[in-house]
């Protein structure tokens, strides 16, 4: 978990969770690598308890990491706010800061993942609670059916589109068909006033 070279310092991000005791889960890339997984992740991911003192000691942790929103909206920190955003992605000056309140494959966040959470070591005095493989291994299957389902249905509203696009198309041409029938006759009128004057 070293600082790399786009400015990742994931133990400098959990530090300021930490310092402002922070209760979380640890989920997502990181907590897969430090579960052993062989890949490389470039954010924080936690899934915190929405206790009101924990949910208030998460905005002084965000102050203190000068956390801002990456969609650059107003950072909100309450109970509402965490729960009805899918992700709350943070940009922090050490790298990407995702809370995640209730992750795919859970029914209660917190709750549900802190039974099979342990407590790791990963250097510095920092002790984290980090998700258990089973539980990490259920969050990514839920992630990957919900993404085949989105990518189902945008593949399902692209083919609306296109046979509503085909149908525009049949009925303009159908129009300028029409027109040019029309313009025909006209052509065959006019040459037969023509032929008969």
């Amino acid at each position: 978990m070293a600082v790399r070279e786009n400015g990742f310092d994931p133990r400098a991000l959990m530090a300021g969770l930490h310092r402002n005791r922070v209760v979380y889960v640890l989920i997502g890339g990181l907590a897969r690598v430090i579960r052993g997984t062989d890949e490389i992740t470039n954010g924080v991911d936690i899934c915190p308890s929405l206790r009101p003192d924990n949910v208030e000691r998460l905005g002084e942790a965000f102050e203190d990491l000068e956390a801002r929103r990456v969609d650059r909206r107003r950072l909100v920190v309450n109970e509402e706010t965490l729960r009805s955003e899918r992700v709350l992605r943070l940009r922090t000056e050490f790298g990407e800061l995702k809370v995640v309140a209730e992750p795919a494959g859970t029914r209660r966040g917190f709750n549900d993942l802190r039974r099979g959470a342990t407590v790791e070591h990963v250097g510095e005095g920092l002790r984290l609670r980090v998700a258990s493989v089973p539980d990490l291994a259920r969050m990514s299957a839920a992630l990957a059916h919900e993404l085949g389902q989105q990518q189902g249905r945008d593949a399902e509203r692209l083919a609306e589109l296109e046979i509503e696009r085909s149908r525009e198309l049949r009925r303009i041409m159908e129009v300028e068909v029409g027109l040019d029938r029309t313009l025909g006759l006209e052509r065959e009128i006019d040459r037969g006033m023509d032929i008969g004057m």
